[in-house]
């Protein structure tokens, strides 16, 4: 069975990095953007960004020991 600290963790990590994505092709920053293909004369280019998700895994890993703490610290009590 999966934990409460694994679901929390990973649905930080969706919501954060959507939010992180969502900004940078609303704004066009190119660090947050990832764009996967794009059509040329010559072919295709794929590329883009992965600070959101570096962003999104670190801020999820946060999430979870924060989470995990929370929950040991309530059921002491």
């Amino acid at each position: 069975m999966i934990s409460k600290t694994v679901i929390i963790a990973f649905l930080s990590y969706l919501v954060v990095s959507s939010i992180l994505l969502i900004v940078g092709h609303t704004f066009h920053i190119k660090v947050l953007m990832f764009q996967f293909y794009e059509e040329t004369t010559t072919g295709f280019v794929a590329g883009g960004s992965v600070v959101p998700f570096i962003i999104a895994a670190l801020v999820s890993y946060l999430v979870g020991r924060w989470y995990e703490k929370r929950r040991r610290v309530v059921s002491e009590k």
